[in-house]
């Protein structure tokens, strides 16, 4: 190569090659690439610290749960925080109303981590939402139907619902809240506060109110309850007959405990055959019946005695029971497998039958005795003020202060004194929020001492009496006779049912409720804190 050639390749490589200058710009651009990179990364990694810091600080407000729709129905869009009110107390009621829960319920564990019916299944958390937005559907059908006519609370309804607020206020203060709002965010969950309870508290009495008034205001001509009664007209009878269960565990041979399938059907077999005779045997005569199945409760007690230690004696009240005579049963009470062959055109006192029990337990063996149609029995109207017995009440603390209350009401004795202290007094459920009354009260439908004093003969209206029963302690006050008789009575209070329950379902089911994004946000996981309606928010 000539030496003019290799300086030209010299030049050529000098130009194409990096200086140390243009190297040096070339590792500055790089690093300040690399600052802006991490410079980037460094503030959305602050951006996002910050609005996790402002997200969590808006849950904590409870605007969230104030805001976004959990259910809509109709016309009405529930917040979380509304609907927490809906599901808290569905949990609150469903585990005072049913004593089984307590046993289904696991206390301490939350609510959307165990299973309702086993595992696998849907978490309790989720059927008490589905019955809270069921019944938040059927108060805002009343609602909206009770709005449309134009019905409001009245000042006594209203100011029921002003005391719940004030008395809350108050337990706020003795249990160490700020204020009412406090204690409903940590009973209910974030976002519910005094204001929107009050709305939930409104819309739940206006709701009851109307449903009540459109119940009580139904009524019927003597035409409709005949018409109504001829229907099914046995519904309304009363029944009086005697019955016998011979069990087939009394039919196993001696010794065995744990029957196999064999060894059940021969009992089986032995049990109907010994029902068979029995109501053959003692067809047409009632004294016999009982004789034989005295007889029959004499061998089995005896075999019973044989086999245990305990030598107490029976009192005379359980040796004098007459268990197998039930009079004036009405058909809905009958005992299912015997009802259709009692209530049979034809039948006649001193008729017998026998009857499987079911589920292989035995049969039961029957003696029809009498019925009667109850149109010719009178009824009765009184109200009463009970002071119940307890554990903290004694039977003589309770006649005590029905004494004292009968003292009271006799500075003023009129029946409207006496429904506002049978309203404020009275520990009977049943009754105490009207005023203690019972309407079209039939000959033993109250226990003995209360039935006596209320259809002693000598009875007239305006009568005061204090009466005892297992119950507790009684003030009475007889109103008098009962608008119908006791057929008629049972006839008004079916046709009021079933004409109830129409309209009730008509308005109810009409609406389908559907789910938001809030219901993410209802308080669903609380805890119980034992086995009872008490319970903690997570």
């Amino acid at each position: 190569m000539s030496a003019s050639r290799q300086k030209k390749l010299r030049q050529e490589q000098a130009a194409s090659a990096p200086t140390t200058k243009r190297r040096a710009v070339t590792e500055e651009e790089k690093a300040a690439k690399r600052l802006k990179i991490w410079s980037a990364v460094f503030y959305v990694i602050i951006g996002l610290m910050v609005i996790g810091i402002a997200v969590a600080a808006i849950a904590n407000t409870g605007v969230l749960e104030r805001t976004l729709t959990a259910v809509t129905i109709g016309n009405h869009k529930l917040t979380a925080a509304e609907l927490n009110y809906y599901y808290l107390d569905t949990v609150n009621n469903t585990m005072s109303s049913n004593s089984m829960m307590s046993y289904m319920v696991t206390s301490g564990t939350p609510l959307d981590e165990q299973e309702y019916l086993g595992e696998g299944f849907d978490p309790w958390a989720d059927y008490f939402l589905d019955t809270a937005i069921t019944t938040a559907r059927n108060t805002y059908a009343i609602y909206d139907e009770a709005v449309a006519k134009g019905y409001t609370l009245s000042e006594e309804e209203q100011s029921q619902v002003d005391t719940a607020l004030s008395n809350m206020s108050a337990y706020a203060s003795i249990y160490g809240y700020s204020s009412a709002s406090a204690m409903l965010r940590a009973n209910y969950g974030r976002g519910c506060n005094e204001s929107s309870y009050r709305e939930y508290l409104e819309v739940q009495q206006l709701a009851s109110s109307y449903a009540n008034k459109y119940m009580n205001d139904l009524d019927y001509t003597q035409e409709e309850i005949d018409a109504y009664g001829a229907e099914d007209p046995t519904a309304y009878n009363s029944y009086s007959y005697r019955y016998y269960l011979l069990s087939t565990s009394d039919y196993y041979e001696e010794g065995v405990e744990t029957p196999n399938d064999e060894q059940k059907a021969a009992a089986l077999t032995a049990v109907e055959s010994a029902a068979k005779e029995l109501a053959e045997s003692s067809k047409g005569d009632e004294a016999k019946f009982k004789a034989a199945v005295e007889e029959l409760e004499e061998a089995k007690k005896a075999a019973q005695e044989e086999a245990s230690t305990d030598t107490t004696e029976p009192t005379e009240a359980e040796e004098e029971t007459d268990s197998t005579l039930h009079e004036n049963v009405l058909k809905s009470n009958l005992v299912t497998v015997l009802s259709d062959w009692m209530v049979e055109d034809g039948r006649q006192a001193g008729d017998t039958t026998y009857v499987a029990a079911g589920n292989d337990a035995g049969f039961y063996v029957a003696m029809y005795l009498d019925s009667r149609d109850n149109s010719d029995v009178e009824t009765v109207n009184v109200r009463h003020i009970l002071i119940s017995t307890s554990d903290n009440v004694t039977a003589e603390d309770a006649k005590k202060q029905i004494e004292d209350l009968k003292t009271q009401f006799e500075e003023d004795p009129t029946e409207e004194h006496f429904a506002e202290m049978a309203e404020s007094h009275s520990s009977d459920t049943g009754s105490n929020t009207n005023g203690g009354l019972y309407e079209n009260v039939a000959p033993g439908q109250m226990v003995d001492a209360f039935n006596d004093w209320i259809f002693d003969s000598s009875r007239k209206a305006g009568d005061v009496g204090v009466v005892e029963t297992t119950y507790g302690c009684h003030l009475i006050y007889f109103v008098g006779p009962g608008e119908y008789s006791f057929r008629d009575s049972l006839i008004v209070n079916a046709k009021t049912s079933a004409d109830y329950n129409t309209w009730y379902t008509g308005l109810t089911e009409a609406i389908t409720p559907s789910q938001g994004l809030g219901v993410r946000f209802v308080n669903k996981g609380i805890t119980l804190q034992s086995n009872s309606s008490q319970s903690t928010s997570n």
